[in-house]
């Protein structure tokens, strides 16, 4: 025995539905379920490990040498699990579930109507032990059984490996997938790195739109903690999406420039170049001559000299 305690409670949808699957053994097998269970939380169950269509486990009691178990698990074939890539490539959620590292119950319903059962049915297991026992499920398989639902429940996609297709395999079939489709549609294909698109540039549809109140989010979500005043961050918030929106618009570079230089002027409402350049990351000398222009054209005015120039907005 391994000893000590372990648990074998479950909090997800995945892991209860398949301590569930014991539950459906019947009246005959459910002494032998509950020995299994109890067995398991005392750590009887060693070396438990879950690949591709099959659990394996040694289960040990008392001084009794460790018995063998085996649970043979329905897997998907090589072409089930292409079938199920191409569906799954055309949804975004389960795709961001899966980087994620979780598998979802909406997940699952995909796969399942893809022809991939996550979740198998009883009579699909196929459990053996080598201890002398004759019925199907005897206490060592039930306990294999439990504390795979364990593991399960602690990492869903378990599921994956057991029917067939590991995590990391599944997301390198989606991505190859994807860019296949891309380059058959002529868009841009994405390579590892993200900075390295191959395809034509111009077929990436964009589709900005102006939003009439940028900062209701903000507002929505309260004062942010240990902000006094939220109001010139809202002012930020609302000017640095007008500067994004004439960007996109493609009023230019030079407008979105000057849009953040007004927006974080707003936000310490009275400022040198030297102290705005240090928060925009800017050199004092490029920030000084878009003031001078901006003050030309009457949107910064413009108190005392040299150094101590102080600029503010015209309006805001």
């Amino acid at each position: 025995m391994t000893g000590g305690q372990v648990s074998t409670d479950v909090r997800h949808w995945w892991g209860g539905r398949l301590l569930d699957l014991l539950d459906e053994a019947g009246p005959s097998a459910a002494r032998r379920v509950q020995r299994g269970q109890a067995l398991a939380r005392r750590g009887g169950v060693e070396e438990l490990l879950l690949r591709p269509g099959e659990v394996t486990a040694t289960v040990a009691e008392d001084r009794v040498s460790p018995y063998r178990v085996t649970i043979a698990w329905p897997a998907t074939d090589a072409a089930g699990w292409e079938r199920a890539t191409s569906l799954l490539s055309a949804s975004l959620r389960p795709v961001a579930a899966l980087l994620e590292g979780t598998v979802t119950q909406q997940l699952s319903e995909e796969l399942t109507a893809a022809g991939v059962r996550l979740i198998p049915a009883l009579e699909d297991l196929e459990p053996s032990c080598s201890c002398p026992e004759r019925a199907r499920w005897c206490r060592h398989a039930a306990a294999a059984l439990t504390l795979t639902a364990v593991q399960v429940d602690r990492d869903p996609a378990l599921l994956l490996t057991l029917a067939g297709r590991p995590r990391e395999e599944l997301l390198g079939a989606l991505r190859r997938t994807e860019a296949t489709s891309a380059a058959e549609d002529g868009l841009v294909e994405l390579t590892g790195d993200h900075f390295a698109a191959r395809g034509d540039l111009e077929a990436v549809g964009l589709h900005p739109e102006l939003v009439e109140d940028p900062s209701v989010l903000l507002r929505q979500l309260g004062e942010p903690p240990g902000v006094e005043d939220p109001e010139p961050l809202l002012l930020v918030v609302e000017r640095s999406a007008a500067a994004a929106w004439r960007l996109a618009a493609g009023d230019g570079a030079e407008a979105a420039d000057e849009e953040a230089l007004l927006a974080e002027l707003r936000a310490q409402r009275v400022a040198t170049a030297d102290s705005l350049a240090g928060a925009l990351g800017r050199e004092p000398q490029d920030v000084a001559d878009a003031l001078d222009a901006l003050f030309s054209r009457g949107e910064v005015l413009r108190t005392g000299s040299g150094e101590r120039t102080r600029y503010r907005a015209a309006s805001g």
